[in-house]
C-alpha cells in the first residue's frame, strides 16, 4: 500500500515509512483531526463529539465549517499546520 514521510520531534526526518507501522492516534474532543477517508479526505477540522462506544466522531472540517459524524477509523488527530500554504 503507501507509505509515510515523518518528521520526529527532534527534526529527524524518516522517509518511506510503510502504511503497516503506522497507527493513527485518536483526535481528543477540542482537537485538531483530519479525515483520512471518503469525500471529505484530507480535510482538516475540530472534534466536536467523540463516542469510542459507538466507534463515531463528530468533526466540524475548517474548510466549509460542515459538521460530519464518522467512523473514528476515519480520523486521525491532526498536529500539523492547518493552512496549506504553511507547508511550503
Amino acid at each position: 500500500r503507501g507509505a509515510a514521510t515523518l518528521q520526529m520531534q527532534g527534526g529527524q526526518v524518516l522517509d518511506q515509512v510503510p502504511e503497516r507501522y503506522l497507527e493513527p492516534a485518536l483526535p481528543k474532543v477540542g482537537g485538531n483531526a483530519i479525515v483520512l477517508v471518503g469525500e471529505s479526505k484530507h480535510s482538516k477540522g475540530k472534534m466536536l463529539e467523540r463516542s469510542s462506544r459507538m466507534g463515531k466522531g463528530v468533526i466540524q472540517i475548517f474548510e466549509d465549517m460542515s459538521v460530519k459524524t464518522l467512523s473514528l477509523d476515519d480520523l486521525a488527530e491532526w498536529v500539523g499546520p492547518l493552512d496549506d500554504d504553511m507547508m511550503e
